[in-house]
């Protein structure tokens, strides 16, 4: 199970805002006083800083030969010792360690406590079970909506008494464009690695792959909402209407969704590329009024400068693109200013895949003694390209914020496992 001193030492991080190194803070004390040790039998046997910091580099370095990776670039921050790096400032494609990137931005801007809500309206008040006019929903961006979310939509209108509609079913997507694909996305991405970009989204919008579909997934997903209205015992006389709900209307039902801070979490678990384009769609409706991947881009652009923090090439929301640009330096000054961020902080945290822990991408990985539970990241994978980052913390209790991004690598496995090494010599780390 993920370990104790480490939860403690992630709590302490966020109530001090600090974090050794990557703060400016090398000489700095630890986190917590754990994270020293607290007694020492005689000076000569304490390691200095400088003398630990060379040793932990000599065995990264060690670590990391034979990783099969053309291009092999890392940081590591040790809060009280210093940091471990090799061309930490050189940009790359980051795969999925683009999603906290996502995560970080719309957390900040609408709080983990947020919820989609897929709204039902109507043009007027029923009457007697019937509704002289048009019935409305409006799409909200929910990425976990499903059909049988839309069966208990429809069961609670029912419930309301209402029967009949005179008029169209209305379905108003406007929220979001629908275009999906980014730069450095390849063909098959849609819909193999994402469904189609759709505020009104129906499970996961990968249910069909047709071209159309994939275009404009909304009539189709309109079609499973007529027919789960038709489940529930409501007529709808007239057509299916895609456009933009008028301004005035009648308040019937409401979706909600669970918390972003549970989507969040279940998008760095489990990498879930689909959420996370969504949520990149989200961020940029929440600051412009309408969610597309340019809106959304700028948006995670502008977090950054608002928090003085660097950001590389962005095109994406799940990092699925290979024209994505980042370095080690830049994940590592946004993971220390997460530390300074409460809520956002715990969310992130509480989702990132623990080291081999079951249900995150992390399962299988770093299971040996001593390992196990004590390496919270994310992962990235595409062809050619690994990468992760995250925390742990050393054997002392220091704590440790690390980003590895290789590319041109010949072997994932083998590039994954020579990542593990290097942590492996950080975590045991007497330092």
């Amino acid at each position: 199970m993920t370990s104790p001193r480490l939860a403690v030492l992630a709590a302490a991080v966020i109530t001090s805002g600090a974090l050794g190194g990557s703060l400016g803070l090398a000489a700095s004390p630890s986190p917590t006083p754990s994270s020293s040790p607290t007694a020492s039998p005689s000076a000569s046997s304490t390691p200095t800083p400088t003398s630990a910091l060379d040793r932990i580099s000599s065995q990264v370095r060690a670590a990391m030969r034979g990783s099969t990776a053309g291009k092999v670039h890392y940081k590591i921050t040790i809060a009280g010792v210093g940091d471990v790096a090799r061309q930490a400032q050189q940009a790359s494609a980051p795969a999925s360690n683009e999603k906290l990137f996502t995560s970080i931005a719309l957390l900040e801007q609408v709080g983990p406590d947020f919820r989609y809500a897929t709204q039902v309206y109507g043009t007027t008040a029923p009457i007697a079970g019937t509704l002289h006019g048009d019935l409305i929903l409006v799409g909200s961006g929910d990425p976990t909506l499903t059909h049988r979310d839309l069966g208990k939509l429809a069961r609670q209108l029912r419930a309301t008494g209402l029967s009949r509609v005179t008029g169209q079913l209305v379905v108003d997507d406007s929220r979001y464009s629908h275009a999906t694909r980014a730069p450095g996305w390849k063909h098959d991405f849609l819909p193999d690695e994402s469904g189609a970009i759709d505020a009104f989204s129906v499970d996961n919008d990968n249910w069909r792959s047709s071209q159309s579909f994939l275009a404009d997934p909304t009539p189709a997903n309109a079609g499973l909402w007529r027919d789960a209205l038709k489940a529930a015992g409501i007529h709808v006389a007239g057509p299916t209407h895609i456009g933009v709900a008028p301004p005035d209307r009648y308040s019937l039902v409401t979706h909600r969704s669970r918390p972003l801070s549970k989507i969040v979490q279940m998008t760095l678990r489990e990498s879930i590329n689909y959420y996370a384009e969504m949520m990149m769609r989200e961020i940029g409706y929440q600051v412009t009024g309408h969610g597309t991947r340019s809106s959304g881009v700028a948006a995670v652009q502008r977090f950054a400068r608002g928090y003085r923090l660097p950001v590389g090439r962005v095109e994406d929301g799940s990092g699925l693109s290979y024209a994505n640009r980042e370095t080690p330096g830049t994940y590592i000054e946004w993971l220390a200013k997460l530390t300074t961020l409460p809520p956002a902080y715990r969310v992130v945290y509480a989702g990132l895949p623990a080291s081999c822990e079951r249900g995150g991408t992390l399962e299988y990985r770093m299971c040996g003694r001593h390992m196990k539970g004590m390496v919270h990241a994310k992962t990235g994978t595409l062809d050619h390209i690994s990468s992760l980052s995250g925390y742990t913390e050393t054997s002392t209790g220091r704590f440790v914020t690390f980003s590895f991004l290789l590319s041109r690598v010949k072997s994932i496995t083998t590039a994954n496992n020579h990542i593990d090494a290097a942590l492996k010599a950080v975590v045991r780390s007497a330092a």
